[in-house]
């Protein structure tokens, strides 16, 4: 098989290239080089996707989305590693909006690497069950990511409250009511709570209040949103995300 591996680290690709001995591993490290390369190449069989990238803002999402449009029989496998910061929803986005076979973790040994490799080039479904949790979130009824942010509103309070601390300040920033502000923090105590029922490792859904008392009832759920917000700050000011969503709101 041709195999591509998009990995902003070079140490990756000759890694996998020894662990796949037999296949032919190319590999490019920026997904804004994806498209050119594409371009002059013959047709992969399969990408390994990372998802972020330390020199450049483009994601695996930009992969994805380039190697739907210029190789759409190019199946894609999600690299990435657990101690990546602020990766969750980049997730969620990834299986709600593309169809990766698998999601390989980077410090998956040889043997499991290999298997899931050849079991998606043999048609077959991947023998991890990484991916299994992020494929039920987009299928949930609505999806996860849908729970989170619904609409170009709340992703404008999202990006606030990862600014703004102040119930003020946020709505202000955001143009919304403060009332408003109010209703969003209510209802997504409970998205949050699906995504922790989802995935409970991720990060502690719960935290403290400041120091000297009760916040009540409006200032529990801002503080707990605001810890939401600034865990996944980049995800929610990321443009290509808002492009992706906005697609999505604006449907077929």
């Amino acid at each position: 098989m041709r195999i591509l591996v998009i990995d902003d680290y070079l140490n990756v690709e000759i890694g996998l290239r020894a662990i796949l001995d037999g296949h032919t591993v190319t590999g490019v490290r920026n997904p804004g080089d994806l498209g050119k390369m594409l371009a002059h190449e013959e047709p992969f069989d399969q990408a390994i996707v990372d998802l972020r990238y330390a020199r450049s803002a483009a994601t695996g999402l930009t992969a994805l989305a380039t190697l739907r449009e210029l190789a759409p029989r190019t199946a894609t496998i999600i690299s990435t590693t657990e101690e990546e910061e602020n990766r969750l929803l980049y997730l969620l986005a990834a299986f709600q909006f593309f169809t990766p076979k698998a999601l390989l973790a980077k410090s998956a040994d040889a043997f499991v690497t290999r298997a899931v490799v050849e079991a998606i080039g043999r048609g077959e479904p991947s023998p991890s069950a990484a991916a299994d949790p992020f494929r039920k979130a987009a299928t949930m009824s609505p999806p996860v990511l849908d729970q989170v942010v619904h609409n170009r509103t709340e992703l404008s309070i999202w990006q606030e409250l990862a600014r703004f601390d102040k119930r003020q300040e946020i709505a202000s920033a955001a143009h919304v009511h403060p009332r408003t502000l109010d209703a969003f923090t209510a209802s997504k105590g409970a998205a949050i709570d699906v995504v922790h029922a989802q995935f409970p490792q991720q990060e502690d859904p719960r935290p403290e209040a400041p120091a000297g008392g009760s916040a009540g009832t409006h200032g529990s759920n801002l503080i707990r949103v605001i810890h939401f917000a600034r865990i996944h700050a980049q995800f929610f000011g990321d443009a290509e995300v808002a492009g992706l969503l906005a697609a999505h709101w604006r449907g077929p």
